[in-house]
């Protein structure tokens, strides 16, 4: 299937479960049911911000080129983010506008953040074996790296192992106000980035070997007052054998998605 009808697949799914109508900030007056869930935009990541080492399997087995694995994982990322959150709050994406006045919008909001890598303990979300237990039990904290030091002349410095995440800056102060006033969104979820790779966590392979590969999303939650609510990286690990795009995103995606969702949820019911 070419790029165009998995995209617009997506988006037919999208608008299906839409209940108001949305605009841009070039775009109409959004309509409100005034008794609706607080609303919550979904910022997609950047193309850039896409690091898989696994694409050549991935597109000998779907028949995809990387352009069009990209833009997949991409579009059912926050396909699956609209569904979950729309439990609890009336998300809007931007998968259900016009494409020219997306690229305008998004383009904006690009230029108006950067990125920061972070130190965190990543979440994982996935179905607890024995062995995986077992390694959870046994499995030494992490130390920091000690600064590096002058010995014999050279500088030495301790690699830093630690788990890291990348983390949205807001650097253009008028943005989160423009965007209140397009969306009326009470939270936007920026998705910063999306690794499909290996695992990195050696003793975690020796532990359970069929688990090799991880999709690995990094977010942050902002609220209308330009506030971090939550930010971090979630995991989801499946088998190094497994290079069906469908059967990933049907597994994992919505695991993750959920648990983005959870670090909103908790916040909103504190509030009221």
């Amino acid at each position: 299937m070419k790029l165009i009808s998995k995209i617009l697949l997506v988006i037919a799914i999208i608008n299906t479960s839409i209940l108001s109508a949305q605009e841009t900030t070039t775009g109409d007056a959004i309509i409100h049911d005034p008794a609706a869930k607080n609303n919550v935009l979904i910022i997609p990541f950047e193309t850039k911000m896409y690091f898989s080492d696994i694409d050549g399997d991935l597109s000998q087995k779907n028949e995809m080129d990387f352009h069009e694995i990209k833009a997949m994982f991409r579009a059912e990322l926050d396909k699956n983010l609209f569904i979950s959150l729309k439990e609890y709050f009336n998300p809007l994406s931007f998968y259900t506008m016009e494409q020219d006045v997306v690229q305008k919008e998004l383009t904006y909001i690009y230029s108006s953040i950067g990125y920061k890598y972070q130190i965190i303990e990543p979440e994982v979300v996935e179905k607890e074996t024995p062995a995986k237990k077992l390694f959870n039990k046994i499995k030494p904290k992490e130390k920091e790296p000690q600064e590096a030091t002058i010995q014999n002349g050279e500088i030495v410095a301790e690699i830093d192992n630690r788990e890291k995440f990348m983390n949205t800056v807001i650097t253009n102060d008028n943005l989160i106000p423009n965007l209140n006033k397009t969306y009326e969104s009470t939270y936007y979820v920026f998705i910063n980035q999306l690794d499909i790779k290996k695992s990195a966590d050696d003793a975690y392979k020796a532990a359970e070997n069929q688990y090799k590969r991880e999709i690995k999303v990094h977010y942050t939650i902002i609220n209308s007052n330009t506030k971090e609510v939550s930010s971090g990286a979630i995991i989801s690990r499946f088998n190094s054998s497994e290079s069906d795009i469908n059967k990933i995103i049907k597994i994992h995606f919505p695991l993750i998605a959920e648990k983005i969702t959870q670090k909103l949820v908790a916040p909103t019911l504190q509030a009221e």
